[in-house]
């Protein structure tokens, strides 16, 4: 997408964007700021998604979660930027979750609260990133799932852990700890075995076993609390096994949570040592199976809280400032520039705009403009009615081109040239030919007086190819002659209607035959020809008009600026948030309003319809008059054909000129090259005289001064 701005002015905020990048992702839960500056970051990173595209042309690269060491994932979309930062976001509030006192109440209450917020950050990334993101999404994005499991699990175990802090009923308890299990089995049943590392399900799978345990073991403390004996049995002995599968994973887990398994172990053992002995010896109650027993309901304390700083993410700009900070920017960055919603609604309106330019207003008048010119070329107007007591346009256009480049005279002063050039060359081959002659008869008289003393070769034998060459020369000018004498017979047979051309205009008018004062329908024929001038003359103007409307509708659409009224509109749908999504038919009522402005010059163009229909209609009535009275008239058949002669006679002209212009070229340049040959021939003669007079010294110095003769 292309913005009408220049980029230099945002220099400044593309590097502050990619310092708060580098600052944000290099920060820990060590710094107090740290999840701050993550926050911020990803608010620009929405700012910057109301101005831009999400398919920037650039790359954006993560490294793969448990796979550090492999290529990085590279998407060219802004929205991956912002699904890998709430990700890290997400890890941060786990971590900051992990870190919490969990033996305190106000540890374990912001401890859930940052569970809670790491499966908000998630959830987010699947429900509104992801389906934006326009490419198929990395490997660790199937984890979201799993990892939002993860995290409730951790903030149901803080709600629990208050629970038995605050020493609540065994049901209570009980309900909290299955659906804790519960949610650390639905992490295990999602997760993809070949990205998470072993000791992470290891760890998990021993956490189901002691919630499920604890669970139980809760249970039958209220079923004895409640005289049901044998289900106490029933349940420790399920909690014992399920505890014993978190026994396994031991090495995995870290001590304190290891502690809790085998202090629940050994609260387990106890109790069901003492249980199955009281009811051996007292109450003799059947053990129920697992299968009769109750399922124990579970109580559902927490869901996924998504932070106040994605779904609105101006809070950061009322916060106080953070001294020494050059990175803490109070604005979005990019927000002098046009929102992207707002681009989009520019673009969406000025297809609009130039549909009813292109179709309803050009296409209209075009559609019009060639109605009318089918209808006039049909009945020959306005040439019809030039051709009876006028010139027509186009004769007098060629009549003033021909006078223009010279008239008849013109082509007579070129073919005067030609004649002149083609009998110079002529003449130059000649003296070139009486050159070569010259000397080879000067050649034949020494040879004869010398006889053997003479020994070079005959001038004939070295004479060829210029000879040769010459006849060619000599040919090829006798060929051009040749066509400038069918010139010549044209200019004869058209000359008369040339030299008429040549004349003024009027000159050639008052020439061309012209219907008599006395004809018997003069008078009629005249107030035809008067009427359907003053039609045509109607029908250009409503043309004109048109086109006038036309070029007005053009110049608005080039100085129209829609985009003040849709900033404003934008505002009040968004309220200034850049997470609320805008859709280019939101602001019908705005491009409604700025095209009424086109829609009311369409409306004019399409009042020339029935206008122009019954002009062309008054205009064929009469011509089909017209033509019934002229018809048969000798005087203006003649006047026609004379018309159409000079017509012919331009074609001609034109014709002419053209083959007295490239006679012109032709020989200009071949009086060059004959020229050559001339000096040729003359040089070849003057080197075999200086030749022979050496020779004639060394044969007989006394015949020298015989030769000098």
């Amino acid at each position: 997408m292309s913005y009408s701005e220049e980029g230099k002015k945002y220099e400044a905020d593309c590097e502050l964007l990619d310092s708060l990048r580098n600052h944000a992702l290099n920060q820990t839960t060590s710094d107090s700021f740290g999840l701050e500056n993550l926050s911020i970051y990803f608010n620009q990173l929405t700012f910057l998604g109301s101005r831009f595209p999400l398919n920037l042309n650039f790359h954006i690269g993560w490294f793969p979660i448990f796979r550090p060491k492999q290529k990085p994932e590279i998407i060219s979309n802004l929205n991956y930027e912002k699904c890998c930062v709430l990700y890290r976001i997400a890890g941060m509030y786990s971590e900051l979750g992990c870190s919490q006192n969990s033996v305190s109440t106000e540890g374990t209450r912001k401890a859930c609260q940052y569970f809670q917020n790491a499966a908000g950050c998630l959830s987010y990334i699947q429900s509104d990133i992801l389906p934006d993101l326009r490419a198929k999404a990395p490997q660790d994005f199937e984890l979201i799932d799993p990892l939002v499991s993860l995290m409730m699990a951790q903030a149901h175990e803080c709600i629990w852990q208050k629970a038995v802090m605050e020493h609540m009923k065994h049901g209570t308890v009980a309900r909290l700890a299955v659906k804790v299990s519960d949610l650390y089995d639905a992490f295990l049943s999602n997760i993809h075995k070949k990205i998470i590392p072993d000791y992470w399900s290891r760890y998990v799978e021993a956490k189901s076993n002691f919630f499920q345990a604890f669970a139980q073991y809760q249970k039958a403390n209220e079923a004895i609390s409640n005289g049901r004996y044998g289900e106490e049995i029933a349940r420790l002995r399920l909690a014992k096994t399920s505890n014993t599968i978190a026994l396994l994973h031991m090495k995995v887990l870290h001590p304190s949570f290891a502690d809790q398994v085998t202090a629940l172990d050994q609260s387990i053992d106890r109790d069901l040592i003492r249980a199955e002995k009281d009811n051996d010896l007292v109450y003799m109650e059947t053990v129920p199976e697992p299968s009769q027993l109750a399922p124990i309901l579970r109580s559902d304390m927490v869901k996924p809280s998504i932070p106040s700083f994605v779904t609105h993410p101006n809070y950061w700009l009322v916060l106080a400032d953070r001294p020494n900070d050059d990175l803490y920017i109070k604005r979005p960055l990019f927000d002098k520039l046009v929102p992207l919603a707002v681009h989009q609604a520019i673009s969406v309106f000025a297809d609009k705009k130039d549909y009813i330019i292109k179709e309803d207003i050009v296409g209209k008048n075009l559609e019009l403009n060639a109605d009318k010119q089918k209808c006039l070329d049909e009945i020959k107007l306005p040439y019809a009615l030039d051709v009876i007591d006028a010139l027509p346009t186009n004769l007098v256009n060629h009549a003033e081109e021909v006078q223009h480049e010279g008239g008849i005279q013109s082509l007579h002063d070129m073919l005067f040239k030609i004649q002149t050039m083609s009998n110079k060359t002529l003449s130059l081959i000649e003296e070139g030919f009486n050159a070569l002659e010259e000397e080879n008869e000067q050649d034949a008289t020494l040879s004869r007086q010398y006889g053997k003393l003479w020994n070079r070769p005959p001038s004939r034998t070295l004479t060829h190819n210029l000879l040769t060459l010459g006849t060619q020369y000599n040919d090829t000018v006798q060929a051009a002659q040749k066509a400038d004498r069918i010139v010549q017979a044209k200019v004869n047979n058209w000359g008369k209607a040339i030299a008429m051309l040549s004349r003024p205009v009027t000159e050639i008018k008052a020439h061309l035959p012209s219907l008599p004062y006395d004809d018997e329908y003069y008078t009629t024929i005249h107030d035809l020809l008067e009427n359907l001038r003053s039609r045509l003359g109607l029908l250009e103007t409503s043309c004109d008009e048109r086109n006038q409307l036309e070029a007005e509708a053009k110049a608005l659409a080039q100085n129209d600026d829609i985009s003040e009224a849709l900033l404003l509109k934008a505002n009040e749908l968004t309220k200034g948030s850049p997470v609320i999504k805008l859709e280019p038919e939101q602001f019908a009522a705005e491009f409604n309003q700025y095209l009424q402005a086109y829609k009311q010059i369409q409306d004019k163009i399409l009042g020339y319809v029935d206008i122009q229909n019954d002009l062309l209609q008054s205009i064929t009535d009469l011509h089909g008059q017209l033509s019934l009275l002229t018809a048969n008239k000798i005087t203006l058949i003649k006047r026609e054909k004379a018309i159409s002669n000079l017509e012919s006679a331009f074609t001609k002209f034109k014709e002419i000129r053209t083959n007295l212009v490239e006679g012109i070229k032709f020989y200009s340049h071949y009086t060059d090259t004959i020229s050559q040959f001339r000096d040729d021939c003359q040089e070849f003669a003057i080197a075999r005289k200086l030749e022979a007079t050496e020779l004639a010294r060394d044969a007989n110095p006394s015949r020298l001064l015989l030769l000098k003769k």
